[in-house]
């Protein structure tokens, strides 16, 4: 079943594309072979007693033909001048005089003319899709079939008719039924080809639809039967209304449409044949009374089935409109949820509407759900820590009309953790309740305090060599100073300048072990400590007490080439500046696998003078720098730092303990295989081998 209805939809299809694609020329035939044929089916309707016709289809067809060839002056044209000489031989040859011939074939013209050009400017859309359109299309057909039937008027004076204006309602009638009946259903028919042409087409009939419509059609064929095939005049006609009343509710308009044509060619055929309700009446009643009863039978089915149409139409914008806008909402609910600021929405009850995962994450997943009253499971505090008070709460604000702008905030939970916030709070128009979004700045407030950090390091490690600078050269110019402290002076002042140019060199590879894109390649730690060690031992002026060295790394690393080096360097440089300086010295460089993570730990241990404490917790702090270490060797504070960050930047860490008989270990854990690559670093291909520059 579903390929045969396959194939009887690709046939539709192709002819329906077959009728878009005809040249104007086979449009123009084929309009007027139709024009000839309805023309003669009218005058075949003729009763017996009277020349007046029961139906004129005609006029239906001629504006349509005019409607196809309003498209361009030509076309329209040869439309209408072709229509004269069509109806008038068409009249002539089925006994017309010659004036009423003539004056049928150009009333046509008149009122085709007339009912085009106010179609198209009643409805720019030239179509009949609502019943306002159908309405609207009555009235115009009533208008231009008026000025048609002044043509016949004038005829049959000319004929020497002894009243020309009784001619009058009968063509207005007739006239007007057919234009407004075969008019509405041709425009709904041309749209549905034209649709089908573009590939669409409705919804497949089910099989229970179409044992409705053959059910339909069956009980349409009895009524009509049963009313207007009875020898007897009862007035029954009503009988067959509710058939046209199923028609309209349950099919499309086109075939709707269609219904109450062919249902009113069984009313012409019956009638006609001297049966049915109207068999009785005068000949010029009856032909009214048959029209008149056509067209309500035909108005009703359209009505009702564009009334349908009208009511799925408004069905299917609403789903779509109702789509759409869920498509909206979760497109802002997407976008709200993946903002790195906190979103929420109060009403004004204070019961939570809306907040998105960031506020939920840091206000905490217990405060409130929707439609629940805020409760705080947290303290707020202003930056210097006291306390906020109920008034001040930016919600609260917002609540009575106050918007508030980055007001800087403190959280303190339960937990102990502390978040930064910078809140703005903004009532919602109605006073529907407060929207508040907050932005976490505690990254910012430790960046604040490092600028504060560094403006201090840089106040006093870096202007206190330039003092130096400063006195020193003072001394090298006196021409009478001896060459030794001539000497000396110098070396203080390349002691000073080394000083400054390790705290730049710091600073600047602390900034960049957080900020500078990483690429990762596979490092034989090994190699890379003994580099160090070579160069370090090596360097021609450096009074290094002696230091046993001990490497066993046999578990590769994926990192960054550079900065791993550098935390080598930090880490086996510090091993041996805070080490045993009796010549005793070791360090130990060893790596190990995480029994846990899988990860290459590197662990870095020496016999020095260990950590205290309360340092152990503080060591990687920048600038931060123990008691025990400032008398033994100089330095800013920021190696250790420098280190954390490089191993965080791969998604590690690093830890330290205090060995038993002195000295510390450092333990770092780092990637030991690509898949565990912090997402966004990339792998590269291994080169000969990091260099070693010096300290």
């Amino acid at each position: 079943m579903p390929a045969r209805d396959g194939m009887d939809e690709g046939r539709m299809l192709t002819v329906a594309g077959g009728l878009t694609r005809m040249s104007p020329v086979a449009v123009h035939a084929a309009f007027a072979a139709m024009l000839v044929v309805a023309a003669l089916f009218g005058r075949f309707t003729t009763f017996e007693s009277s020349s007046l016709a029961l139906v004129w289809p005609a006029a239906g067809i001629n504006f349509l033909w005019g409607l196809w060839a309003s498209r361009s002056r030509r076309d329209l044209a040869v439309a209408l001048l072709s229509t004269v000489p069509l109806l008038a031989a068409v009249n002539l040859a089925t006994g017309l005089s010659a004036q009423l011939a003539f004056a049928v074939a150009f009333g046509s013209v008149a009122q085709t003319a007339v009912a085009v050009y106010s179609f198209r400017r009643l409805v720019p859309s030239v179509s009949v899709r609502t019943v306002g359109e159908y309405l609207r299309l009555g009235l115009v057909a009533l208008g231009a079939c008026s000025v048609g039937a002044l043509f016949i008027v004038l005829g049959v004076a000319l004929e020497g008719g002894p009243d020309p204006f009784a001619s009058f309602i009968p063509w207005l009638v007739r006239h007007a039924v057919s234009l407004t009946a075969i008019g509405s259903l041709g425009i709904v028919a041309a749209a549905s080809i034209t649709a089908r042409a573009r590939g669409e087409h409705p919804t497949p009939l089910t099989v229970a639809r179409r044992t409705e419509y053959a059910l339909l059609v069956v009980a349409s064929v009895l009524l009509y039967v049963a009313t207007f095939g009875a020898g007897s005049a009862l007035p029954i006609a009503y009988t067959t209304i509710p058939a046209h009343m199923w028609a309209g509710l349950r099919l499309r308009t086109g075939w709707a449409m269609l219904h109450g044509l062919v249902s009113g060619a069984f009313l012409v055929f019956f009638t006609l044949a001297g049966l049915g309700p109207f068999q009785d009446l005068a000949p010029v009643a009856g032909a009214y009374v048959a029209q008149s009863f056509m067209f309500i039978a035909f108005s009703l089915s359209a009505v009702l089935a564009l009334s349908m149409d009208e009511r799925r139409r408004l069905i299917d914008r609403l789903y779509r409109a109702t789509a759409e806008a869920k498509a909206a909402a979760d497109l802002r609910d997407l976008v709200i949820g993946r903002m790195n600021d906190g979103v929420l929405v109060a009403g004004p009850d204070r019961r939570l509407i809306f907040q998105n995962a960031m506020s939920e994450r840091w206000l905490g997943s217990g405060t409130a759900r929707p439609g629940e009253v805020w409760q705080r499971d947290y303290e707020v505090t202003w930056p210097d820590g006291a306390r906020l008070e109920d008034a001040d709460n930016p919600l609260t604000l917002a609540l009575q009309g106050t918007a508030t702008e980055r007001m800087d905030l403190d959280l303190v939970h339960r937990s102990g953790e502390l978040v930064h916030l910078s809140v703005d709070a903004m009532p919602l128009p109605g006073e529907r309740g407060a929207l508040v979004v907050m932005r976490n700045v505690t990254d910012e407030r430790a960046y604040q305090r490092d600028l504060g950090r560094f403006a201090s390091v840089v106040a006093h490690d870096l202007l206190t060599p330039l003092t130096v600078f400063d006195g020193w050269l003072e001394m090298l110019e006196d021409p009478d100073l001896p060459p030794s402290e001539r000497q000396a002076s110098i070396e203080r002042l390349q002691q000073a300048s080394l000083r400054m140019r390790n705290l730049i060199r710091n600073l600047l590879a602390y900034s960049l072990a957080k900020e500078e894109k990483l690429t990762a390649s596979r490092i034989d730690v090994g190699r890379v400590v003994e580099g160090i060690i070579d160069l370090r031992t090596a360097l021609p002026g450096t009074h290094l007490p002696e230091v046993r060295f001990d490497v066993h790394a046999s578990h590769p690393v994926y990192a960054d080439e550079r900065l791993f080096l550098q935390l080598m360097e930090n880490l086996v440089g510090n091993a041996m500046k805070y080490g045993r300086t009796d010549g005793s010295a070791e360090v130990v460089v060893h790596t190990s696998m995480g029994a846990s993570t899988g990860r290459t730990e590197v662990h870095v241990r020496d016999n020095g003078i260990g950590i205290p404490g309360g340092d152990l917790e503080r060591v990687f702090e920048e600038f931060h720098r123990s008691e025990n270490g400032l008398n033994q060797a100089t330095g800013t504070g920021l190696g250790l730092a420098i280190c954390r960050r490089i191993a965080e930047s791969h998604g590690g860490s690093i830890r330290v303990r205090n060995i038993e008989g002195g000295g510390a270990e450092f333990t770092v854990d780092l990637p030991g295989v690509p898949d565990q690559l912090p997402e966004g670093v990339p792998l590269v291909a291994a080169t000969e081998g990091p260099r070693v520059s010096t300290p």
